[in-house]
């Protein structure tokens, strides 16, 4: 499914609605769907619900958080983080003419500058907050009764897929696109994916006991099939307490970002961490290794499948300034 075509929350919506009823061009229309529909899964990572109330109590430094994040992360240029600046502002403004709300953050939003692009400590995972995590994840305290009676299935799979993150730097892309014909449990590897290309992983041995360890709890009627197009991750119902078939394609139901990205979310609320830590934030640490210990930049390149010396100069930016801060 398309980006544009992902349902919206009603809110959303109705604003869109508006439009039509004033007349704005469809090109118009779908221009603004795209980019709040992008915003609205920033929303539901990040925030956990996505209704009119969540929004209408973001403050001014989350919705700089993330116009932040697209300048950072996504490279968008001046003139698109404008356009998405004044599509959020015109929908406080909407319902603030509805007295639905008193308050416009928007307002106080800036567009990020070139001082602004360079990484800062909360865009990366302390050593502590790590462990945390990885403690947190394979632990039952704060578990509800539904997500105990699951959790035998499930603390093998979140441990290696927070280890992907943390350890190996997969991207969030990355590790949903994995299939079974990526995977080689002989020789500790998995090949990932991306649009900037492929590149083999290796895994420690005890990454892959933790992994083929997930991969035997899958229950053998849906078990992905070795060397297939089968997904690696597969999703999982907690109402019937088993993974999912998919029986259009018939084989497994992939696991999906926007899971991952809630899994995360639960487990970092779980763990009594700051909000909005993401697996970016486990990517962004895993590469600060890398470079910590000394790797270059050709294999800095390889490791973690980037092609933007942008990124890399905003990762060698920010240990130099920690070197000459510490």
């Amino acid at each position: 499914m398309e980006l544009f075509e992902q349902p919206l929350p009603d809110f959303l919506e109705e604003y869109l609605h508006s439009l039509e009823r004033k007349g704005r061009r469809n090109s118009t229309i779908r221009r603004y769907r795209y980019d709040l529909v992008d915003f609205s899964m920033w929303l539901r990572t990040f925030h956990q619900s996505i209704d009119f109330t969540s929004f209408s109590q973001l403050t001014p430094s989350q919705l700089q958080e993330y116009i932040r994040f697209l300048h950072i992360e996504r490279h968008y240029s001046e003139r698109t983080l404008k356009r998405i600046m004044t599509v959020l502002n015109q929908v406080y403004r909407y319902y603030m003419s509805l007295n639905r709300t008193k308050n416009n953050p928007m307002k106080e939003v800036v567009l990020p500058t070139t001082g602004d692009s360079g990484y800062v400590d909360t865009d990366f995972l302390l050593e502590e907050e790590c462990e945390q995590l990885l403690k947190t994840v394979v632990s039952l305290d704060d578990l509800t009764e539904n997500q105990l009676r699951a959790r035998d299935l499930l603390i093998d799979r979140n441990l290696i897929i927070a280890h992907l993150f943390m350890s190996y730097g997969l991207t969030l892309q990355e590790l949903c696109g994995l299939s079974m014909k990526d995977v080689s449990f002989e020789q500790n590897e998995l090949i990932a994916k991306s649009a900037y290309g492929i590149r083999t992983v290796l895994l420690e041995p005890d990454h892959k006991k933790i992994l083929f360890s997930y991969y035997k709890t899958v229950p053998a009627p849906v078990r992905p099939r070795l060397n297939s197009d089968d997904p690696l991750f597969v999703a999982f119902d907690f109402q019937r307490q088993t993974y999912r078939w998919s029986y259009e394609v018939d084989r497994p139901k992939r696991l999906s970002e926007i899971a991952v990205q809630k899994m995360i979310r639960l487990e970092v609320q779980r763990a009594g961490l700051r909000k909005g830590i993401s697996a970016q934030h486990m990517r962004r640490t895993c590469v600060i290794k890398a470079i910590k210990n000394d790797r270059s930049i050709d294999q800095l390149r390889t490791q973690f499948g980037m092609k933007s010396d942008l990124t890399l100069k905003r990762y060698f930016d920010y240990t130099e300034k920690q070197a000459f801060t510490s």
